[in-house]
């Protein structure tokens, strides 16, 4: 009887204590390595896409305006101040002050950063909104 008590609890252990997956993906903030460039082509459309995905679920609501036209903050079409070292650095890092927004590093890769850069950055080229 003993034995079989040993047996479930080892084996419900087993199964239930967490495990750490190789695989899981090293957030921006802890990536040095990847925030230093992008690791593709900032016009890739198919990056430009997911980084327009990405900005219309969390950044275009509330702050950014659809298309990034302007919500609360100054519009990303045409502003060509912006470089995407600089995006890339606010949206990691996040801002305070005038125009304050919070740091993304620790929810997103890298990499999810970099595409919502190329689309910010894509936007950039666009002709401003006329209001």
């Amino acid at each position: 009887m003993r034995t079989i008590v040993t047996s479930i609890l080892t084996s419900l252990l087993f199964f239930t204590s967490p495990t750490v997956n190789a695989a899981e993906p090293i957030l921006a903030y802890e990536d040095k390595e990847g925030s230093l460039k992008p690791s593709f082509d900032l016009s890739d459309t198919a990056r430009i896409n997911i980084g327009k995905r990405r900005f219309n679920s969390v950044c275009a609501a509330y702050c950014h305006g659809a298309e990034g036209d302007g919500g609360k903050v100054t519009a990303f079409k045409g502003n060509k101040e912006l470089i995407p070292e600089g995006i890339y650095k606010v949206i990691l890092e996040g801002r305070r002050g005038a125009g304050i927004m919070p740091p993304w590093g620790k929810t997103y890769t890298s990499q999810e950063i970099w595409e919502l850069t190329a689309y910010i950055h894509h936007l950039t080229k666009q002709p401003p909104t006329v209001r």
